[in-house]
């Protein structure tokens, strides 16, 4: 029987966790509770738990102070980290303390279960490795499980050095002068489990050069590294080359499909996080519109495609609308259209894609009044490990649609009368370039009507309206900041300087200099 205890300031939170696991009491029970850090310490002192369920946001002590100490005090002792924030210094955290999860409240009772099998299978895993046995197999079996996980937690970054084998199966890689990654990624899950590629590598006398890694975190992604015996770079390209076609071609036999990221060479087992950041960047290389194209060697990082979506005004209103409906065609229409641009890769994909979350995230912080932590990077980490389109629209579908639908309830657009709407749009977007066209479109209405509606319940034609918005925003920042002359003119939606003093003396009898003269 395996012992845990909760720490959450928040009691409904530790009896629901509780609860949700009652289910598993007959090899696991809550032997205490905590509502802040300090005072979890006390109880692990105390207890002697086996396994720590603990949040991250607390008074007196969090989770961010906790982590580091229990990493260090209690380094075999599995953690498994809740938090009401997605935010990737937490994860970074949680993985730098070898916790088993980090999930989101609220969590169901299946993610939570989950998380405490792992767990409980680390402590199995740990007990066998540690077991004084008499069975040279026994121990033979848990040095190359060890071995494994140890392997893969080099690759993902989750532990860093280098460290030793010795499972005397893999011995073969501390007499490696080199080793070069392969990420594997699958391309659909369909007959996945027949998909055997330690046995196929041993079958084709690879065995004694490579060694195939699952991803426990994703069935379509796996790794394969060889071990080099020669430092020959004519011999190790041949040798990569020859096994990614044969994997590809035994991968393509069982109705499946492959495609490779494949790193430079490097010297030793502390490089492996290194060399999968190569093959990430290699698998991003891929076009859209590839026709057979399948096996990737890293390069240098080129410079994104520049990309032009002439609808990404019109999306940036739906999404500040909240018009869930038209935003879900706009990001499949997005998404065909990188699929069609000649020469477009997944990374410029993601480039623009991850640009225009950035647009999306200003519009929420600017009407909940809060700012994205410059250093959270939870968008990019995890957008960096989507090797696939449909994955990547997936995934930005989901994300576009949660802040439309966080905008809808703020209900910007909501009211009746078409023309306030129109000036609301117009005193957020002055700097942007608004044509009357561009508004009629995305109000729904006619260019002629638009202009006689406006002028009907404003008393100003419309472009004098967005003058003078523009020039109420220019004397803001006249007053407040020391921006040169051009660079307000362009910062309140002017390209033209000259234009812009024109338009201001015009509004005010002085020019730009003259005004700030007399603040």
């Amino acid at each position: 029987m395996y012992t845990y205890i909760v720490i959450d300031d928040e009691s409904l939170i530790r009896k629901g966790t509780i609860k949700k696991l009652q289910p598993m009491e007959d090899r696991i029970t809550c032997i205490g509770e905590a509502d802040n850090g300090k005072a979890g310490i006390e109880l692990i002192q105390e207890v002697h738990p086996d396994i720590v369920i603990l949040d991250m946001q607390m008074p007196i002590m969090g989770g961010k102070e906790l982590l580091p100490y229990l990493a260090e005090n209690y380094p075999d002792m599995p953690l498994i980290v809740i938090s009401g924030y997605r935010d990737f210094d937490y994860v970074k955290q949680a993985i730098s303390a070898a916790a088993i999860d980090y999930i989101l409240k609220p969590f169901s009772k299946e993610a939570i279960q989950d998380c405490i099998s792992r767990a409980i299978e680390r402590l199995e895993d740990s007990q066998t490795l540690s077991r004084v046995t008499d069975s040279d197999e026994e121990k033979e079996a848990a040095y190359y499980d060890y071995d494994i996980q140890h392997l893969t937690n080099l690759i993902l970054g989750y532990h860093v050095g280098e460290g030793s084998i010795s499972s005397k199966r893999l011995n073969f890689i501390n007499d490696a002068h080199q080793l070069v990654l392969l990420t594997l990624y699958f391309e659909s899950t369909s007959q996945i489990q027949n998909i055997d590629i330690q046995h196929w590598l041993e079958d084709g006398g690879f065995g004694d050069l490579a060694l195939y890694l699952p991803n426990a975190a994703s069935d379509q992604m796996g790794f394969l590294v060889l071990f080099m015996p020669n430092t020959e770079i004519i011999h190790s390209r041949r040798l990569v080359d020859q096994i990614s076609s044969a994997l590809t071609d035994y991968v393509r036999h069982l109705q499946n499909s492959l495609i490779i990221g494949i790193s430079q060479p490097h010297s030793d087992l502390s490089e492996l996080h290194e060399a999968f950041e190569e093959t990430s960047a290699a698998l991003n290389r891929q076009k859209l519109n590839r026709d057979s194209e399948n096996i990737f060697y890293y390069k240098e990082v080129a410079e994104p495609r520049s990309f032009i979506w002439e609808q990404e005004e019109e999306f940036l209103f739906r999404v500040e609308a909240g018009m869930t409906a038209e935003v879900q065609d706009l990001t499949g229409q997005l998404f065909d259209l990188m699929a069609r641009t000649s020469d477009f890769s997944l990374a410029d994909a993601k480039y623009y894609c991850y640009y225009l979350s950035g647009q999306c995230r200003n519009i929420l912080n600017y009407y909940l009044k809060q700012e994205t932590p410059k250093s959270s990077n939870s968008i990019q980490n995890v957008v960096n490990y989507i090797f696939s389109l449909k994955e990547l629209k997936d995934y930005y579908y989901q994300f576009f649609m949660n802040i439309t639908e966080l905008l809808k309830a703020e209900s910007i657009y909501s009211g009746d009368d078409v023309v306030e709407k129109i000036q609301t749009y117009m005193q957020h977007n002055y700097p942007k370039n608004l044509t009357q066209d561009f508004i009629a479109s995305l109000f729904y209405l006619n260019r002629s009507y638009l202009s006689t509606l406006f002028k009907q319940k404003t008393g100003m034609k419309f472009i004098d309206y967005l003058n003078e918005v523009r020039i109420e925003k220019s004397k803001e920042l006249l007053k407040d900041s020391n921006r040169k002359m051009y660079q307000i003119s362009k910062a309140v939606g002017y390209d033209n300087p000259k234009y812009f003093f024109r338009i201001f003396k015009k509004k005010t009898g002085m020019t730009p200099e003259q005004y700030r003269e007399i603040l």
